[in-house]
């Protein structure tokens, strides 16, 4: 029994799709712990809201053109000649670099509009560092990738554990020696550095320099309706954090940025499976059953932890956190709803298909939604009203895919989705929400 347990052990550790789900999973861990360390730690609330202000600009600027470009690679690098496949990925790398450093220099050069554009505040406080940091930070994400694509999970599991322990390791050490905004934003620059030297030496190597211009222009023209179709999902972000910086102080963005989160590991979870599904119904067709097998399995666990942490957040937040917090407990109510939505997994086979144009246009129509029942909501709920019209507009969007794909694509949700246990985990969620937030004490 000792050796079944070790060679399954083993065998799932072999697993890309798994190694990549525990990178992202770990990583989403480790952000957890920085933002407990630094609420713990003597810098000011002014500053923290600085801090995730700063972060939520960097990754505005950069998110949804560097996660278009990685999920371009993943359906891009299957169908490219085993000859170019190198030089591919250290065209990428180099694409983005470019990229990077166009939107930090103009973070750099021009703070003063997008503070306005993304702030009622007149000053933030280094954003020189801030635009360093987005530079050198963006091109990292062709590790994972990398290692992904070579199937090479255990080097995606060792890479996980040093950078991400790296990284905690520094930010304990800063808040107990130096609790300084700019020493935390220092903590990310030298991080940022240590695995661009990594990536350059060890991934990349020797083929670094190998760039093909026709192979890049190819691959951009390729990525641009992947890199719009994030740019409209990111936007649902960057929504609920424009109407918190014009309607609250800054000392409530970070309240409103801790209990805006989904539930731990979900988005990771689900966004890694859709995407690492993609090159398996290409290779095995739209009928393979092993979408609906791995969606099930992840259904057993996140459900009832989700339903846990619905009942538990206002209790959990303020003694993780403070109580200057417990609000946050509140806003990640709202959110943990949305996990009714990531379980569907419509747009997997619209990816596969390449059908952009669909996924697209029910972006644009989400986030249409989504602004217009922000702006209503706020006015009745406040915080709570931005947070449930990002539930409703996610929701619509990917109810429109699954009408979309049983009509062109003749691929029913039965195809990927045990109906009838979604429906029962949903009812169990929601009933535990008005629980919590009507009934609970």
């Amino acid at each position: 029994m000792y050796q079944e347990i070790i060679y399954q052990y083993k065998k799932k550790l072999g697993d890309v799709v798994f190694a990549y789900q525990y990178f992202l999973a770990f990583r989403f861990i480790v952000s957890l712990l920085i933002g407990v360390v630094m609420v713990k730690s003597a810098l000011s609330i002014k500053d923290l809201g600085y801090y995730e202000l700063i972060l939520f600009i960097v990754t505005s600027l950069s998110f949804f053109w560097s996660a278009g470009i990685k999920n371009a690679v993943i359906s891009f690098y299957p169908g490219t000649p085993e000859s170019e496949k190198t030089i591919l990925l250290t065209t990428v790398f180099w694409i983005l670099f470019l990229i990077s450093s166009f939107f930090g220099l103009g973070l750099l050069f021009f703070s003063e509009g997008i503070i306005h554009v993304f702030t009622k505040y007149n000053d933030i406080p280094y954003l020189n560092l801030s635009a360093f940091y987005l530079i050198l930070s963006v091109p990292l994400v062709m590790i994972e990738n990398i290692f992904f694509l070579r199937q090479q999970a255990l080097k995606i599991i060792h890479y996980t554990h040093w950078s991400q322990c790296i990284l905690l390791i520094s930010v304990i050490l800063v808040a107990y020696q130096w609790p300084d905004l700019y020493a935390f934003l220092l903590v990310l620059v030298c991080w940022s550095i240590c695995r661009l030297i990594y990536l350059c030496i060890f991934v990349l190597g020797k083929d670094i320099f190998i760039i093909d211009k026709k192979l890049g222009y190819g691959f951009i023209l390729f990525s641009l309706p992947l890199i719009f179709n994030v740019l409209l999902g990111s936007l649902m972000d960057m929504i609920d954090g424009l109407f918190v910086t014009h309607y609250f102080t800054e000392n409530f963005f970070p309240v409103f940025r801790y209990g805006a989160r989904e539930m731990p590991f979900s988005t990771l979870l689900f966004s890694s499976l859709s995407i690492a599904m993609i090159p398996v119904l290409i290779k095995q067709g739209l009928y393979t059953e092993e979408i609906k097998i791995r969606i099930t399995k992840l259904m057993h666990w996140v459900f009832p932890f989700a339903i846990f942490l619905m009942l538990s957040s206002q209790f959990i937040f303020p003694i993780i956190y403070s109580h200057e917090f417990k609000e946050s407990a509140y806003i990640f109510n709202v959110y943990l709803l949305i996990l009714t939505s990531r379980v569907l997994l419509p747009q997997t086979y619209n990816l596969a298909l390449h059908q952009h144009g669909i996924i697209i246009l029910t972006g644009i129509a989400e986030i249409l939604i989504n602004i217009i029942l922000s702006y209503w909501w706020v006015h009745i709920w406040g915080v709570y009203g931005l947070a449930m019209a990002t539930v409703v507009a996610y929701f619509i969007q990917k109810l429109v895919l699954i009408i979309y794909n049983k009509i062109v694509n003749n691929v029913s949700i039965h195809q990927y989705l045990d109906v009838k246990l979604y429906f029962l985990y949903t009812f169990l969620l929601v009933a535990s929400f008005i629980f919590s937030n009507y009934l609970w004490l």
